[in-house]
């Protein structure tokens, strides 16, 4: 298959799902990118405390790591159905009671555990559509040499959802108020949401979570799971430090609310290179893949690193540099949920992509504490190195889950003929 052809092959993705699926999978994903940043303008709107904001984001995003392999496994268990549908009730709800509970005065720990359960009760759009392509390929819906194409548009609609849901927080709170930011996720939740756990693809992965191509079950592999998420856990490190520095230096010089539109660079290139995956050639495999994404990503990230950690140049020089450590992340995190695949039976799908959506969150909470005290004390030299070092450490981790993750089925298939392609269509 030519590099051009496969491109093409996202056309395939539409003629097994259909539209409407792949534009509910992308907008339903976008609510859980609003719910941290405007949890924290809320809060510290609300009170006047920027620490107490930080509090109630941190919440949200520990329910939300805690909460998605949760609902992963119920997902699993009970269906698509019913538990995005509870799940999409309980998180409006919850943003609701934040709203409320943030605009009567309620005491703290009440806005706080309001924050944890929004968070806890994020319907999960990214991971559970991942399973949903994997029982669409097992089904024969989708043809086997087409999942990484499916991969692929996931990682960029997670980049798009990134970059868009923290853009629509700060555009309604700037415009009306961080109130209006959260019932409008609480909107978005209720209906696109809702549409995705109704979606027809629901029904089959209840239908065929059990079958396996091979016709037999596999075992849990734990030991590539564990380097995924930690790897991953190692990428959203990576996330919450870059964040936290970049915020440091555009505060620094005056133009704090720049920092979200150059973090937002990241995320489009990002998405940019996801989108060009199928290209790769299928002889450069999948573990050789995500150790070269964190190699890259720790090489390409040293001009930042320097330019901004030093202070040397101003915004708009971060705002160039940041584009070059994005074309690796898409890539990394398509990758990693291709693999991801081949680690568990198909009956835990739903668990294991929400395990390692859970893995990017932990590791972003505890790069954005980290790398925020220390730029509070040292400046961002410290965050821009907590970056890095996050890099390094996931090529490392990679580089030792070599043999582990060559082990693994390739889900990666031979690209099927034109006339079975035509099949599906």
């Amino acid at each position: 298959m030519s590099h051009w052809k496969a491109l093409r092959s996202y056309s395939a993705l539409p003629a097994s799902a259909g539209y409407w699926f792949l534009a509910v999978t992308l907008i339903g994903r976008i609510p859980a990118t609003m719910g941290q940043l405007g949890s924290l303008l809320l809060v510290s709107g609300s009170t006047g405390s920027l620490a107490l904001g930080g509090a109630a984001a941190s919440a949200f995003a520990v329910g939300q790591a805690a909460g998605g392999p949760v609902v992963g496994r119920l997902a699993d268990r009970r269906g698509h159905r019913p538990t995005g549908l509870a799940a999409a009730v309980a998180h409006t709800a919850s943003l609701v009671a934040l709203v409320l509970c943030a605009d009567h005065g309620a005491p703290v720990y009440t806005v706080l555990a309001a924050s944890a359960a929004a968070g806890c009760s994020v319907p999960q759009v990214g991971p559970l559509s991942r399973a949903r392509w994997t029982a669409l390929a097992h089904a024969r819906r989708l043809a086997p040499g087409r999942f990484p194409t499916a991969m692929s548009f996931e990682g960029t609609s997670d980049e798009l959802a990134f970059v868009l849901g923290p853009a629509l927080v700060g555009v309604i709170a700037a415009a009306t108020s961080p109130r209006a930011a959260l019932l409008t996720a609480a909107a978005l939740t209720l209906t696109i949401c809702v549409a995705f756990a109704l979606h027809p693809t629901a029904r089959l992965v209840a239908r065929g979570q059990g079958e396996r191509p091979e016709g037999g079950d596999a075992p849990v592999r734990r030991a590539p799971i564990a380097f995924l998420s930690l790897a991953l856990v190692c990428l959203g490190c990576y996330f919450g430090s870059v964040q936290a520095a970049i915020t440091w230096r555009a505060a620094d010089a005056g133009a704090a609310g720049s920092a979200g539109l150059i973090y937002a660079v990241l995320g489009l290139s990002s998405a940019m290179a996801g989108a060009l995956v199928p290209m790769l050639p299928a002889a450069f495999t999948l573990a050789r893949r995500l150790l070269t994404g964190y190699a890259l990503l720790a090489l390409l990230s040293v001009p930042l690193v320097l330019t901004g950690g030093l202070q040397v140049g101003g915004l708009g020089t971060l705002g160039l540099l940041i584009a070059l450590p994005g074309i690796p992340i898409a890539p990394v995190l398509v990758t990693a949920y291709t693999l991801a695949e081949a680690t568990v039976p198909a009956r835990r799908i739903s668990w294991i992509m929400t395990v390692l959506s859970s893995s990017v969150v932990i590791g972003y909470a505890i790069g954005a504490i980290l790398s925020g005290s220390l730029a509070d004390r040292l400046g961002p030299l410290p965050a821009f190195l907590t970056a890095l070092g996050a890099a390094a450490v996931g090529t490392v981790l990679t580089a030792l889950a070599q043999g582990r993750l060559r082990s693994l089925r390739q889900p990666v298939a031979p690209a099927v003929p034109d006339e079975a392609e035509g099949s599906l269509r």
